[in-house]
């Protein structure tokens, strides 16, 4: 799965405005058995979107560096059909899952892929969220086809763990995958690297 950047210095960075937004999939993070509503386990993964038309500046390596401003959510790994994941990745695709690939779908097919996104700030102002993801619009697909993100797609899976990429990820999601809840033998990610469907449309993303 991916991956994610840092916050060093634990300054406030600026957030992705409230509204809908052009972004590019940088990231998709395997974060393992997590606590979740009601304190029941849930196998957790993290996207991150880099929105290019909202820029930030930072220090990177000593010098004063301009990148787009970034935004991510963790959702529960599963395409049940209540799924929240399914879900985003449904309305991203502008297509329904067949059945076979609800048997296991390769969430990393969405890395470097463009969509539009809708943005809400919380209500003390302090959080940037996720809200909505949906495929790009009409007068975006020439832009699309061209997109790239600027930061390099990274993907980190438990399973397949690589240590570059884990010490590419911030402290907190080190710190959460390393304090992800443990079972007695721990059972490989429910979607990853199960089969690949590639004779989709032209239209459909992924």
């Amino acid at each position: 799965m991916a991956i994610m950047a840092s916050d060093k210095g634990g300054k406030d960075f600026k957030k992705v405005p409230p509204g809908a937004h052009f972004a590019i999939c940088n990231m998709v993070v395997d974060c393992g058995l997590q606590e979740g509503f009601g304190g029941k386990p849930q196998h957790k993964v993290y996207l991150r979107w880099e929105v290019p038309d909202e820029r930030v500046s930072y220090e990177k390596d000593g010098r004063e560096v301009e990148g787009p401003c970034s935004v991510g959510s963790m959702y529960t790994l599963s395409l049940s059909e209540k799924a929240n994941l399914r879900k985003v990745l449904e309305n991203w695709r502008g297509r329904s899952f067949t059945p076979q690939e609800l048997q296991g779908f390769d969430i990393t097919q969405v890395l470097g892929k463009c969509c539009q996104i809708m943005v809400t700030h919380s209500e003390d102002g302090k959080y940037a969220n996720v809200t909505g993801v949906m495929g790009i619009s009409k007068d975006q697909k020439a832009r699309a086809q061209n997109a790239q993100p600027e930061n390099k797609p990274l993907a980190y899976s438990i399973e397949d763990h690589n240590g570059a990429t884990f010490n590419a990820l911030p402290n907190w999601l080190q710190e959460k995958i390393e304090n992800r809840l443990k079972e007695p033998t721990e059972p490989p990610p429910s979607s990853g690297n199960t089969s690949r469907n590639d004779d989709f449309d032209d239209d459909i993303p992924f």
